[in-house]
């Protein structure tokens, strides 16, 4: 909730969005020169915030684009209700601003040396925003709910390998033995192989089973799915209402761990690329996120009062090539058509130079990017055509490469417009 802290500081953020292909994209020299540097840009006159924010004493409104209303953490299926989610509840280990594990509602956890067994301590007096203890039998419970056969939403905790879990889902099973519960404050976690991604997996939001699970039966989640709308959760605030295409309403939760926020009303207002400059510059909004374009930079920082985050985004984009086409086969043709693109000009004319080359599937931002030792395919038309030569795809007469033929014909689908 870094940006809600002083409502009229207006932290406007920016996403950077690399293109990526089957290997991806980068910011040139020349193009960095011009483009605004990462990180926050303060406003130039602060005094000029619009007289309708400063009204505001108690609420900071924020911008969202398209929330559907499943405001539960693990059942949504929007990344705007996964924005609302995060308001409402906590997770139990987070990660700091370096991607590095943090204690939320987690006081500490021990992983063994065989780093198959997690013991998770909660942190003393904890409370969901109704008042009601969480315990330890609630990290027992959403872990059992996620590997319910009746379980469809986006987490996948397969791969946490809990010690039992793939007999409680197939019903061979009536509870999870890896599942564990100590005391009120601590549970053991078994897996039955170590894992990367599992400390997160098992530190995700926590539901309540008082609340979640009061009818709650192996293979039937209606139960849990009926309080999509009615949320109660342990986060910073507390959900009060949703008006479908206007905005989402929450007040501070005085029983947040870490005492409440300092903002005693918190609005999410859908808004939309053709509304959220007006309403930012105007005042009805304190916070909204937009692509970056220099175009837009420049009217922001024209506001004098907006301070501009830009960051980078793990978004990226990329191009997959079809096997089953006989010219695609040849992996010669395919490095043609890499090196034959010249991505340093797609950043500059599609992203105008808010972008970022990536030679692997993956943002250059995840932990798990690593390009060491792989080519990078800088743009060279020459060795592009003597790729093809070797492939015995030739020039022809009207300059259209053909082989046995055969002109060289491709088909680009693409989902949606690069801008």
């Amino acid at each position: 909730m870094s940006g809600i802290k002083n409502k009229l500081n207006k932290l406007l953020r920016y996403r950077l969005t690399p293109l990526a292909l089957v290997c991806a994209l980068g910011l040139s020299a020349a193009a960095q020169a011009e483009t605004l540097a990462e990180g926050i840009t303060p406003a130039s006159d602060a005094a000029r915030v619009p007289a309708v924010a400063k009204l505001r004493k108690d609420t900071v409104v924020a911008g969202i684009s398209e929330p559907q209303g499943i405001f539960n953490p693990y059942l949504f299926t929007n990344g705007w209700d996964e924005n609302v989610t995060d308001v409402i509840f906590s997770r139990l280990i987070g990660l700091d601003s370096q991607g590095k594990p943090e204690g939320r509602l987690a006081e500490s956890w021990r992983v063994s040396p065989d780093n198959l067994t997690y013991t998770i301590k909660l942190r003393p007096n904890l409370v969901y925003s109704d008042g009601s203890p969480l315990k330890a039998d609630d990290i027992a419970f959403t872990l059992t709910l996620l590997h319910d056969p009746a379980y469809d939403g986006d987490t996948d905790i397969t791969p946490a390998h809990i010690q039992g879990g793939a007999e409680y889902k197939n019903g061979t099973a009536a509870g999870i033995s890896g599942l564990k519960v100590i005391d009120d404050r601590t549970i053991q976690i078994v897996t039955t192989q170590p894992g990367a991604t599992t400390l997160q997996l098992i530190g995700g939001p926590v539901l309540s089973r008082a609340y979640y699970g009061k009818d709650y039966q192996r293979g039937k989640l209606d139960g849990v799915r009926a309080l999509n709308g009615k949320p109660l959760g342990n986060g910073p605030y507390i959900y009060d209402k949703y008006v479908p295409g206007q905005e989402i309403r929450f007040h501070a939760n005085p029983n947040f761990y870490l005492g409440p926020p300092p903002m005693a009303r918190f609005i999410y207002r859908v808004t939309n690329p053709a509304t959220n400059f007006q309403l930012f510059q105007t005042g009805e909004t304190d916070y909204d996120a937009f692509t970056a374009k220099p175009d837009d930079i420049e009217q922001l920082k024209l506001l004098g009062f907006a301070n501009i985050n830009l960051y980078s985004s793990s978004d990226y984009s990329r191009v997959d090539f079809n096997l089953r086409r006989p010219a695609l086969q040849d992996k010669r043709v395919r490095q043609a058509l890499i090196y034959g693109l010249d991505r340093q000009k797609l950043i500059a004319v599609v992203y105008q130079g808010y972008g970022k080359v990536a030679n692997q599937p993956i943002s250059p931002i995840s932990w798990a990017y690593d390009a060491n030792g792989i080519n990078p395919y800088a743009y060279d038309l020459d060795k592009a055509k003597k790729l093809l030569d070797e492939a015995g795809w030739q020039v022809g007469a009207d300059g259209i490469r053909q082989k046995d033929g055969k002109k060289l014909e491709l088909t680009l689908l693409v989902t949606k417009k690069l801008i």
